[in-house]
């Protein structure tokens, strides 16, 4: 059974030949392992260089122009798909990131108005911006931004993921993604406390932006749909380890209406979508069912998530993607302790289908290695059909 069906199966609750595995990798330490060759000269070496860092201080703007850090970007995420083949991973997350823009040499802004910090990811690279806060304090902050770019951002997503579709579609099956759902874009360029302040005093406000970022988003799920994606990550993490960040009911009555139109169109493209939040989300499954997606991932193992527990709460409702341990198992474990995890994910998620594992989310410490393991684990514990006791 090749990659696509094996996907395929799973997303439709079947049983495929064995469990399918899904990489959101997006790291260089794994990139460059994988494929076996050095990390490429990027602006990274710049940033850190106090005479560059100063020059970059100077130009940012004129970088920003020519796309200095959209080249090196492009260049990456090309790999990583290429990485992820090698690897032998089933699905790919491809995400057409080309928001940040520098500020000077040691932030970067968004396209949708957060501040990021530029970071190392403790071996010497740049690591995923950390974000901030938000640049706007104010309805008016956000009416004013200049959205010239933000408008135009779902046409290059489709010709991006036009090219990626035509040179890998074949060889993985793809999961088109955006960077920030409805939620994050609603409250990350305020701040949460700007955003709560909103809520209760300035609804309209919320309203108007929900509408707005609603609209601009079913834009981008045509960019992946009609480039020829089967399926979608809309990611907007909700939750902390501990629970939601926004009470659920609150949740379903401010984005309910709009997740809904966003995987409505999804599906009349044919297309199945995939809701990712990390944390802690067992008070949410009755509401991604609501909303209208097909999967939930991330299903963070270290945010108390059982498989098991989760699957009886809400059936064969959703498929459940990623959960791998990023922080030990597969970063610092043994070669024991990657099988005992795996035998245990596919013991309490697996039967019936509708299980692809993987790392929970991307992380510099993840070992090759240990992903290595991770597919040997599959191959002794992951055929169709399963014993009943893993």
């Amino acid at each position: 059974m090749d990659r696509h069906e094996r996907v395929r199966l799973a997303m439709e609750h079947q049983e495929p030949d064995k469990v399918p595995t899904l990489s959101p990798m997006d790291v260089q330490t794994y990139v460059y392992d994988a494929l076996d060759m050095p990390v490429p000269k990027n602006m990274y070496r710049y940033f850190i260089s106090p005479f560059w860092g100063r020059i970059i201080d100077k130009t940012a703007p004129f970088l920003n122009l020519i796309g200095s850090f959209e080249n090196d970007l492009r260049e990456f995420m090309v790999n990583k798909i290429k990485a992820d083949i090698k690897m032998g991973f089933d699905s790919t997350w491809n995400v057409y990131a080309n928001i940040f823009r520098l500020k000077d040499s040691k932030r970067m802004y968004d396209l949708w108005g957060r501040l990021y910090a530029i970071v190392d990811d403790g071996y010497g690279n740049m690591a995923t911006p950390s974000y901030l806060g938000g640049l706007f304090k104010s309805p008016q902050d956000w009416r004013t931004w200049n959205k010239k770019e933000w408008e135009a951002h779902p046409e290059k997503m489709y010709k991006y993921n036009d090219f990626i579709n035509k040179e890998f579609g074949k060889d993985i099956y793809i999961f088109g993604s955006h960077l920030y759902g409805l939620f994050e874009q609603a409250w990350q360029p305020f701040g949460f406390k700007t955003f709560v302040r909103f809520l209760r005093k300035q609804r309209p406000f919320l309203e108007e932006l929900i509408e707005y970022n609603k609209q601009w988003y079913l834009k981008c799920v045509d960019a992946s749909a009609d480039a020829g994606f089967p399926a979608i990550i809309y990611s907007d993490d909700m939750a902390f380890k501990n629970g939601p960040m926004l009470n659920p009911t609150m949740m379903d009555e401010l984005f309910g209406a709009a997740f809904q139109e966003i995987t409505d169109r999804a599906h009349k493209k044919g297309v199945k979508i995939v809701i990712h939040t990390d944390g802690y989300t067992k008070p949410l499954l009755k509401y991604f069912v609501k909303w209208g997606f097909d999967g939930h991932h991330a299903l963070e193992y270290n945010a108390n998530v059982d498989l098991a527990d989760f699957r009886e709460e809400i059936g064969h409702d959703l498929v459940f993607l990623g959960h791998l341990d990023i922080t030990h198992v597969l970063s610092f474990g043994s070669r024991e302790e990657v099988f005992e995890h795996m035998r245990e994910a596919i013991k309490k998620g697996g039967q019936g289908g509708g299980l692809i594992l993987g790392p929970c989310n991307s992380h510099a410490d993840i070992r090759v290695q240990n992903l290595k393991w991770m597919m040997e684990a599959i191959d002794e514990y992951g055929s169709y059909p399963l014993p009943m006791t893993t």
